[in-house]
């Protein structure tokens, strides 16, 4: 029994390097209880050689628990430890772009976790089993996601201070609330909100994805300034219930739903559950904007009740509050079926978007002759479809912010715009993600467009690998580890006059 101080040290030393990869997979995920795990298996699914060590791992934690014959229960306790500290391999330990930040709410998930990492050794050296320690390091991610959830009601306490003090902000400055929501196109109607608004009001407006409660109270207590008059602020959810939590304390007059679509359906599980979800910010408004270019969301005009309900949309139908209609190169923007002004038709801007935040200002009191000035000068938000030159003289459109089969099939269509037929093309992608039961389905469809458009596809990593290379079978390929290697392919085989598109990024933590 020499062995025993050894044999309990390795696997606690695995236990705290897989602490550290573990704690910022859990930072990038928001803290939500479940995501090392589902990670975790995401890892062992996908991407070699990881398909191998994580049943060895799950294996040797196994013989080193039933701790007999101990010379077996000390090898593996020892393969279980090293295979636990170097699982998932290509994921970086600390990441160099997307690093562990050390906040006091990391800290706090970081202390629970020793905690009970500590409970859980005691336990197996205390009941005669010291190789038992071996399944602790081989359970670290199940054991983050546990101090997760437990963490889960000491985070809402803490946040609640800051939500009181937005709420006497709120209180005290009174400004107009405007929420925006949707699957997609949040971020950018927020935006044209905010432009459109900003010459007849003083407008805050959430800055960058602030769009969960934490985000909103920090927009609150550190933006909202004594002469706000609006406050737009974007909401996001990966659930029913969060939206109207946010609604709650914000209590938003003017509510706005920009689409639905599978985004997060992989969370959510079905698009009525999006629409649920969606749809509570728009219990207790004045006003309900919504872009019934939408089917959903056409039909979800027609069940409300007790409220304004604003239909915008490029379509030609009777019941427009505010359209656009596109011919010839200008876009005429009509409110109440009179034309209120005209613009060129913008690269890279959706549209519907537009119709909602014309429609938001507007109904926020916004005369007419002050809103069509700004319709020529909105502009999309960074990584949305940006459309660049390189010193290389590469077009580049940036779409690495985006993640829905719409807009990436918008972003093609400008990549082949941008792009004279001699020219090459190239569509740099990891994939969509989140998307649930059609995560593959959409992927393949994507990649099959891009083949069509006759641009090389440029595969990054594995999360969607198989799916891409069914999806443009026939087409020009290239698969790369990384976004970095991307870069690399980029700079040594387009040239000036050609285009590409970097369609998402994923963080370092998807394989």
């Amino acid at each position: 029994m020499v062995l025993t101080a050894p044999l309990i040290l390795l696997p606690l030393l695995a236990v705290v390097i897989a602490d550290l990869r573990w704690l910022r997979v859990m930072q990038r995920e928001h803290y939500i209880p479940g995501s090392c795990t589902t990670v975790a298996l995401r890892w062992a699914r996908k991407r070699a050689p990881n398909q191998v060590l994580a049943p060895v791992l799950g294996l040797a934690a196994v013989l080193a628990l039933i701790g007999r014959p101990y010379p077996v229960a000390l090898g593996a306790a020892a393969a279980a430890a090293v295979a636990a500290a170097v699982f998932p391999v290509g994921m970086p330990l600390l990441g160099r772009e997307q690093r562990l930040v050390r906040t006091r709410r990391l800290m706090r998930l970081a202390a629970c976790a020793a905690a009970l990492e500590a409970l859980i050794a005691a336990a197996a050296v205390l009941t005669g089993a010291p190789t038992a320690t071996a399944v602790l390091a081989a359970a670290v991610p199940a054991v983050i996601d546990g101090a997760a959830q437990v963490m889960r009601p000491v985070e809402a306490r803490l946040a609640r201070k800051y939500r009181t003090s937005a709420q006497a902000a709120l209180r005290r400055v009174a400004p107009r609330v405007i929420a925006v929501t949707g699957s997609y196109g949040k971020t950018s109607t927020k935006n044209h909100i905010a432009d459109l608004l900003g010459g007849s009001f003083d407008v805050v407006a959430s800055p960058a994805s602030f769009n969960n409660d934490s985000g909103l109270c920090r927009t609150v207590n550190e933006h909202l300034g004594a002469h706000t008059q609006v406050l737009v602020a974007e909401m996001g959810t990966y659930g029913p219930g969060e939206i109207r939590a946010m609604c709650s304390w914000l209590k938003p007059e003017i509510g706005i739903i920009t689409a639905i679509g599978p985004m997060h359906l992989e969370r959510m599980k079905t698009l009525d559950t999006v629409v649920r979800a969606k749809s509570e910010i728009l219990e207790g408004v004045r006003v309900a904007i919504l872009n019934v270019d939408d089917e959903r969301l056409a039909e979800l005009a027609g069940t409300l009740d007790g409220r304004e309900v604003w239909r915008c949309g490029t379509r030609r139908q009777r019941d427009l509050t505010v359209s656009l209609e596109r011919e010839n190169g200008t876009v005429t923007v009509r409110y109440l079926g009179t034309a209120i002004g005209t613009f060129p038709s913008p690269s890279g801007l959706h549209l519907p978007n537009i119709g909602c935040a014309v429609a938001a200002a507007l109904a926020a009191g916004a005369p007419p002759a002050r809103v069509a000035p700004g319709l020529g000068q909105l502009s999309a938000p960074a990584h949305r479809a940006v459309t660049g030159v390189a010193d290389s003289g590469i077009v580049v459109i940036d779409d690495t912010y985006n993640s829905n089969p719409e807009g990436a099939a918008r972003a093609l269509e400008m990549l082949q715009a941008a792009t004279g037929h001699r020219n090459r093309r190239a569509v740099v992608t990891p994939g969509m993600i989140e998307l649930g039961a059609d995560q593959d389905q959409a992927n393949r469809a994507f990649a099959a467009a891009v083949a069509k458009a006759d641009a090389v596809l440029v595969v990054v990593g594995w999360t969607n690998r198989r799916a891409l290379l069914a999806g443009a079978a026939g087409g020009e390929i290239v698969t790369v580890p990384s976004r970095s290697a991307a870069r690399d392919w980029v700079r040594s085989c387009l040239a000036a006059g050609d285009g590409v598109l970097w369609e998402n990024d994923l963080p370092n933590h998807y394989p």
